[in-house]
């Protein structure tokens, strides 16, 4: 018994002849047999991608219907003698020729390596060349600004000391609160940081204004040393700093060491915010 078979059915057919399934036709009709292959069984379809052409996994039969599809080389474009030459081959002709030719290349780095110079203000001006405070922001109400020592331990004690003085002057338990340090010109190395006074102004603003950004009111101000005290005195008289209430002490750290100095402090705290 033969019986033709649709292209597509027959090479499914010999693909489960070669996985051993010899069973080809419908369970119903329980019919055995061989498939003859003609040779070229189904079309091939010229356009479809060579990748999943059925000649690449049948590539190393004889069959005269099965080849394995040959790759399509991108066109070559093809360049005229001028741009196959390096584009630097007449580079030795012009950096021989007038200087006006590489000046015009050469502008953009000039221009970047010139030396700007922005001479400082003269009217901002100040003693102070270095600086190391610690700051304490309480309940967005009181900014206290303490001188200390550059090698100091004591940084937790000083702190208890700042909580205390808050809630005496606020007359309220402090439940919100920050503590932070600055140091000029810090890890800077360069001489040249020690003249400039007014980006040592500028970097002070810039970290009080931080520190009170979140104040709904106008902060109260606690500068507590010389050095702190000095530093805002010579501030120029717009800064914002000079628009607080403000009360000048002796520093955190003196005022632990010393304790018989906190009555004159808190006097002077006193009459500058409760006048």
């Amino acid at each position: 018994m033969s019986r033709e078979l649709p292209p597509q059915q027959a090479f499914q057919t010999h693909c489960l002849a070669q996985m051993g399934v010899v069973s080809w036709l419908s369970a119903s009709d329980n019919v055995t047999g061989t498939v003859f292959m003609p040779p070229q069984p189904w079309p091939i379809d010229m356009d479809a991608p060579s990748s999943s052409s059925f000649a690449d996994s049948y590539s190393d039969q004889s069959s005269a219907g099965f080849r394995s599809a040959e790759p399509v080389l991108a066109p070559v474009p093809k360049l005229s003698p001028e741009e196959k030459e390096p584009l630097v081959h007449n580079l030795r002709a012009q950096l021989n020729a007038g200087p006006e030719i590489i000046v015009e290349d050469l502008q953009p780095i000039e221009e970047l390596a010139v030396d700007i110079v922005i001479e400082p203000d003269p009217a901002l001006t100040t003693q102070i060349t270095r600086l190391n405070i610690h700051a304490y922001a309480l309940s967005n109400k009181l900014l206290i600004l303490s001188d200390v020592p550059l090698v100091f331990s004591q940084a937790e004690d000083i702190e208890r000391l700042a909580l205390k003085m808050g809630q005496a002057l606020l007359k309220q338990p402090i439940s919100e609160w920050q503590s932070s340090a600055f140091t000029w010109p810090g890890q800077l190395r360069n001489p040249y940081f020690l003249n400039r006074t007014d980006w040592l102004f500028g970097a002070l603003e810039s970290y009080v204004g931080r520190l009170v950004k979140d104040f709904p009111e106008t902060p109260w101000l606690v500068l507590a040393g010389a050095q702190i005290t000095q530093l805002v005195e010579d501030l120029p008289p717009e800064s914002l700093l000079k628009q607080y209430p403000t009360a000048n002490i002796v520093s955190l750290s003196e005022l632990y060491r010393i304790p018989e100095l906190r009555k004159e402090a808190w006097q002077v705290m006193q009459s500058s915010f409760f006048r």
